[in-house]
């Protein structure tokens, strides 16, 4: 690993020392340089048949059920037929509604469709965690479930949650890496709200946020690992490994 650790920051060097011969080196794009060395080589020797073993054996334990039911037979849901709009009691997380759009000089100039409605319109965080380990930066990724997932389990941040979700209001557990990794130790990489999928979510956008940890890093739960770079960018070439919020994070790496 040393010799790895020792060729990375060797290459890396290199890489400088021509961006700045050439000049045409910012420092404000460091991160950016960092990140295109990162994936050019497999720098921990890591072997990737284990690291898919790994995704796989989260996707098997996996118990959970998904079954259809009647919309207004949906617990702790209401659907308000005044208004037209299905809503959670809380008042909390999101709307369902309908919208009519005129004018709009696409395929078919109007139509009628329902669309997801986040309460007050920031959707929530996407927060991804760098750390160096041995010399190399590695990437905190959570081997998330989430019921309507192609594949049931995707690769996802180091955090997925909407405001709701952090503020506890379904009443279960907080998301484990808020508070250790948000909160103190970091520097912020990257911080932009960035836009979601316009033709389902109403005017919806998260908070897309990199930070670089310097602290002691732990492994929050089973479904959380370390990765590089390098294993990510293999994961995104294989498909639907990785979900759609780690790939929009990465975007901005």
């Amino acid at each position: 690993m040393k010799g790895k650790k020792n060729r990375f920051s060797k290459v890396k060097q290199e890489y400088f020392f021509f961006l700045k011969k050439e000049k045409i080196f910012k420092r404000s794009n460091i991160f950016l340089y960092e990140n295109t060395i990162e994936k050019m080589e497999n720098w921990t020797n890591v072997d990737f048949k284990k690291t898919v073993k790994w995704y796989e054996k989260i996707r098997k334990l996996n118990k959970a059920k998904v079954k259809n039911i009647h919309l207004e037979k949906m617990k702790k849901w209401t659907y308000d037929k005044k208004k037209g709009v299905l809503y959670h009691d809380s008042g909390k997380f999101f709307h369902i509604e309908g919208k009519r759009i005129t004018n709009s000089d696409r395929e078919v100039d109007n139509w009628d469709q329902p669309f997801i409605k986040q309460v007050g319109y920031n959707g929530g965080i996407i927060g991804l965690v760098r750390s160096n380990i041995n010399g190399i930066p590695h990437y905190l990724v959570d081997a998330k479930y989430e019921p309507g997932n192609y594949n049931q389990i995707q690769i996802s941040p180091s955090l997925q949650a909407t405001y709701s979700n952090l503020n506890r209001v379904h009443l279960g557990q907080k998301p484990k890496v808020v508070k250790k990794y948000f909160s103190k130790n970091f520097k912020t990489i990257r911080k932009f709200w960035v836009t979601e999928d316009g033709g389902r979510l109403y005017l919806k956008r998260n908070l897309h946020w990199i930070i670089q940890y310097n602290g002691k890093i732990n492994i929050p739960g089973k479904t959380y690992r370390w990765l590089t770079l390098w294993e990510l960018d293999k994961f995104i070439k294989m498909g639907h490994f990785v979900g759609p919020h780690l790939r929009s994070i990465l975007s901005l790496v």
